[in-house]
């Protein structure tokens, strides 16, 4: 399969996004209401086994996480799926981000099958209801991207950011020190155990019932997460985040976050703070899944859309 360069599609599917939930000035395209939070992270000994990465190497390393609800609505109430994106202060001033969601799989493919769907589906006015009807004949086409959507719809919703598991939907190779490889599938286990409830009672309370109540938890105490890796095994999909891996697959506890108190991007220095999935560090690279490679040119898009636009060369004009 030829690799898509990484910019291919990105503008189409953010402006797909704004089909479906509007254009929000000053928010992401997805995930657009959330709120940041400081903590730290260290990784037990096992994690050097996989990898060589300088966050998972055993020493305390400082994290942000961002907690937020699916969709590109601000306004909207929460549902079943919602997002945590960590970022990991490394020691050499340099950061990595690992990006998650509480569903297990990514509903599409290809970027050329979610840019079909949203063609099919997008409603006549932004923020409206999809036209879940027109899906029909493309689903049957890709009984992938229907079995996902069943999983979707059949699955709970958070009682607390606390209690929700959260999943990378990609697979990343960790090498380590010897240039090892091992296939890997990263998840966040809350350390208070995972709970779940009915996704319309969540959307019958207030939209920022979810955040509002991990900051009163925080007020008590931190909250803490494992890092837990799933290994591959030959044979495994590596390039499709729409296909499971068989649930016999070893799973490692390889680190501990514990997240301590709220934070505003500017208190970090960054105030776009882009969780690009795609930026990893050595002992860890991307594959060739194709909504992968493509995920750092739609944050680019969304960061720029988000932002006031994209920026020019200050002396540009003297090259006129």
């Amino acid at each position: 399969m030829a690799q898509l360069s990484q910019y291919d599609h990105a503008e189409a599917l953010v402006d797909g996004a704004h089909e479906v939930f509007g254009f929000h000035p000053g928010y992401r395209a997805l995930h657009a209401d959330g709120r940041i939070y400081r903590g730290a992270f260290r990784a037990l000994p096992a994690a050097r086994h996989y990898t060589r990465a300088a966050h998972l190497q055993g020493d305390l390393i400082p994290a942000s996480v961002r907690f937020s609800k699916g969709g590109g609505r601000p306004d909207a109430p929460f549902g079943a799926t919602v997002g945590m994106a960590t970022r990991f202060y490394l020691p050499n001033g340099r950061t990595t981000n690992l990006v998650m969601l509480s569903q297990l799989l990514f509903p599409a493919r290809r970027p050329e099958d979610l840019l079909e769907a949203i063609a099919l589906a997008a409603p006549p006015e932004p923020g409206g209801p999809l036209d879940k009807a027109a899906l029909g004949p493309f689903l049957a086409k890709h009984p992938e991207v229907a079995n996902v959507l069943r999983m979707r719809a059949a699955s709970l919703a958070p009682t607390s950011f606390a209690h929700s598991e959260f999943h990378a939907v990609h697979v990343f190779r960790f090498l380590n020190a010897d240039d090892d490889l091992t296939n890997v599938r990263c998840h966040w286990v809350p350390r208070a155990g995972a709970e779940g409830r009915p996704a319309e009672e969540l959307a019958a309370m207030d939209r920022e019932v979810l955040l509002d109540e991990f900051d009163e938890r925080l007020a008590t105490g931190p909250v803490g997460f494992d890092l837990v890796l799933e290994i591959g095994r030959d044979g495994d999909p590596l390039d499709d985040p729409t296909a499971l891996w068989p649930e016999d697959r070893e799973r490692v506890t390889v680190g501990t976050l514990q997240i301590s108190a709220p934070v505003t991007p500017e208190e970090l220095g960054d105030p776009v703070m882009n969780h690009d999935p795609t930026k990893v560090t050595d002992g860890i690279e991307l594959n060739d899944d194709p909504i992968l490679q493509a995920r750092r040119g739609v944050y680019e898009v969304s960061a720029a859309y988000r932002t006031g636009g994209w920026r020019t060369c200050p002396f540009a004009e003297q090259y006129e």
